[in-house]
């Protein structure tokens, strides 16, 4: 093993960590915003049908939530995305990058 790869590994890990770390401190972002925005239309559903204004079918509402989970969940696991990104980018960068998202999760 030659010492003259280890800045170029070193500045593909670094580069990997700043670009996931700043990913998931957006993903965690729009994901509050998406948790707050749901969360409003909730209640505002709630409210309406507490005054009688609007009658909701909350079965029908599960059902279709449900469903959209579940093709949203088959979507992201059946196309094999991180072992595709994993062999072509190499350790350093898929590492750095794995590493800065946790980070970006957890400080966004």
């Amino acid at each position: 093993m030659s010492l003259e790869i280890i800045p170029s590994a070193l500045f593909t890990a670094g580069s990997g960590g700043l670009a996931g770390f700043l990913i998931g401190f957006a993903i965690k972002k729009v994901m509050k915003l998406i948790a707050i925005i749901g969360g409003v239309f909730i209640g505002a559903l709630f409210y309406l049908q507490s005054q009688s204004i609007i009658s909701v079918e909350w079965s029908k509402l599960q059902s279709i939530s449900e469903s959209a989970l579940l093709s949203v969940s088959n979507s992201l696991t059946s196309t094999g995305i991180v072992s595709s990104i994993t062999a072509n980018l190499g350790l350093p960068l898929t590492g750095g990058f794995s590493a800065g998202l946790i980070l970006g999760l957890a400080k966004g």
